[in-house]
C-alpha cells in the first residue's frame, strides 16, 4: 500500500516534465497550485495535486486524499480509502465507474513504507527512484455531492503486487505509469476501462531504491526535508544537540 507520500517538485517542473507525452496539458495553474510549498509527508485527509483531463485538457487540482464514491450517503460513515488494488477495479461497486470515467495521475517523488525489524518495531523506508524522476502513479478521483450542494472531490491511490526487489519492502507498491501509458490512462474517451487496467503493473527491476529513514516520519505533524534523509547520514551529520525546529502548517480539506 502506500500511506504517506512525498512531492517537492514545482508546478512547472510537473508540467515539463509531462508535456511531451500528454497533449492539451494546461500550463497555467491556480496560485494555490502554482506556488505550493514543497511536501515530504503527505497523509491521507490532506490535499493532494492530481492531474485529470477535463473539457478543456489536462490539468491540475486539488483532491481531498480519501476516495468518496458518487453514492454514498455520508463520508463521515464510509471507511477511508487511501489505496485501490488494481486487480479488483472493475468488481468493486467503490471504483467502477471511476475506472471508466475518472482517472487521474497522482504525482510523487518518493513514498513511504514501514518494516518491521527483528525485534517487531516498525522501520520507515523511503522508495524513490533511481534516476531521481518522479513517480507517476495511477490514481481514481470521485466527486461526492452532499444534500445542501456542497462537493468534495477525493481520490485514491491504484496498488499493485510488489515484484523483484520491492518485495522486501513491502507486497504491493503504487502502480507506476511511463511514457505513452500516461496519456491513455488520462484518455477516459478513447481508452476503455480494459485496456485502461492492463496498463496497471508492478515497477519493472532497478527502477526503484529504498532506504531507512528517521521515525520523525511517523507523525504528519512533521514535514521537512530532513524526513528522506538516510539515517546513516542523519547520524553522520547530526550536531550533539540540534533545536527541534516547528513543522509547517498543514492543510486539511475538513
Amino acid at each position: 500500500m502506500c500511506g504517506r507520500y512525498t512531492l517537492h517538485l514545482s508546478w512547472q517542473e510537473i508540467h515539463d516534465l509531462l508535456e511531451g507525452f500528454v497533449k492539451s496539458l494546461k500550463s497555467a495553474s491556480p496560485p494555490h497550485i502554482q506556488h505550493a510549498p514543497p511536501r515530504y509527508n503527505i497523509a491521507p485527509t490532506q490535499p493532494i495535486l492530481v492531474l485529470k483531463r477535463t473539457g478543456e485538457g489536462v490539468e491540475p487540482e486539488l483532491v481531498r486524499w480519501g476516495f468518496v464514491p458518487e453514492w454514498v450517503e455520508d463520508p463521515a460513515d464510509f471507511p477511508l480509502i487511501i489505496n485501490a488494488r488494481a486487480e479488483t477495479l472493475a468488481q468493486k461497486s467503490s471504483f467502477k465507474h471511476s475506472l471508466k470515467n475518472q482517472r487521474c495521475i497522482i504525482p510523487a517523488s518518493g513514498y513511504y513504507e514501514w518494516q518491521r525489524d527483528v525485534e517487531g518495531h516498525k522501520i520507515p523506508v523511503y522508495i524513490t527512484r533511481r534516476d531521481r524522476a518522479p513517480f507517476l502513479m495511477a490514481g481514481l478521483f470521485s466527486t461526492w455531492v452532499g444534500p445542501d450542494g456542497e462537493e468534495v472531490d477525493t481520490a485514491a491511490i491504484i496498488t499493485v503486487a510488489a515484484a523483484d526487489e520491492m518485495k522486501q519492502v513491502h507486497g504491493r507498491t503504487p502502480a507506476m505509469l511511463e511514457g505513452d501509458e500516461i496519456a491513455e490512462w488520462l484518455d477516459t474517451a478513447g481508452v476503455n476501462a480494459p485496456k485502461a487496467q492492463a496498463l496497471l503493473k508492478p515497477m519493472p527491476a532497478g527502477i526503484a531504491g529504498f532506504h531507512e529513514v528517521s521515525r520523525r516520519v511517523n507523525s504528519p505533524g512533521n514535514d521537512d526535508a530532513d524526513l528522506i534523509i538516510p539515517v546513516y547520514e542523519e547520524a553522520d551529520s547530526a550536531p550533539e544537540e540540534s533545536p527541534k525546529r516547528p513543522a509547517p502548517d498543514q492543510l486539511d480539506l475538513f
